[in-house]
């Protein structure tokens, strides 16, 4: 399902990663900025980010497969809070889209 974020949308999914972040590292959400990398500052790691995406799953109508959301996580790796942004925005955005762009990452998946 194919849809396009407004600005108001956007704010709101960067309040939820920022809320989700501080509850699972139990840290104040103000420390917490676009600028965070959440593997070196905050010691997270690439399943957080699977984590994340299954929490806003059903409020944003993502209905990709986990498996198909890793397979673009190899594609475009994501280690700040706004490249975390930018992924959960282009995954919402794109949709089933997504699957045609990582087609060749099936392979990586399957070895």
């Amino acid at each position: 399902m194919k849809r396009k974020l407004t600005d108001e949308n956007k704010k709101e999914i960067l309040d939820e990663v920022r809320e989700f972040l501080a509850d699972e590292f139990e840290i104040d959400v103000e420390e917490i900025t676009e600028d965070t990398n959440i593997i070196d500052d905050l010691g997270g790691d690439s399943i957080l980010f699977l984590e994340m995406i299954e929490e806003l799953k059903e409020k944003y109508g993502i209905e990709l497969e986990v498996r198909t959301i890793g397979q673009y996580m190899l594609k475009n790796p994501v280690y700040t809070v706004g490249e975390t942004l930018n992924a959960v925005y282009e995954i919402i955005e794109k949709g089933e889209d997504l699957i045609d762009e990582i087609g060749e990452g099936d392979d990586l998946i399957e070895q």
